[in-house]
């Protein structure tokens, strides 16, 4: 298999953990059997609910964003869907590195949030490297 498409692969599997984090914090999180399953206080709960539900959001947006770069690598329009799934990638890497270090605890989730997209651009810089 070509390195691009294991690429492409990683990209859309980061794509679909986003969305799994957009329902899960726009939707799931929103419910008080959800909020008592992680043990939280209904205070806590009371606040976390708005700050999730944009969180949420932002997630659907990385995907949505990501799965349209994805598509448009079959348009032909290659230097769209480079844009579209570099700057996803990247987001995404980001945000999983701020919250590597901001909550020590949620350090799996991060490393879910990040891990996906980096492979994807080290199989990338492969598929690149190979081509010139």
């Amino acid at each position: 298999m070509k390195t691009e498409w294991i690429a492409f692969s990683f990209f859309f599997l980061a794509a679909l953990v986003h969305f799994g984090f957009f329902i899960f914090e726009s939707f799931l999180l929103q419910k008080s059997q959800t909020a008592k399953r992680m043990s939280l206080t209904s205070e806590a709960h009371k606040a976390i609910k708005p700050w999730a539900f944009n969180q949420g959001f932002y997630n659907l947006f990385l995907a949505l964003g990501t799965f349209t770069g994805l598509y448009m690598i079959f348009q032909k329009k290659i230097m769209t869907a480079g844009v579209l799934v570099s700057f996803c990638g990247l987001s995404m890497i980001g945000a999983g590195i701020a919250l590597w270090f901001s909550i020590p605890r949620l350090r799996k989730f991060a490393l879910l949030q990040l891990a996906l997209p980096l492979i994807g651009f080290v199989f990338l810089f492969f598929h690149v490297r190979s081509s010139l």
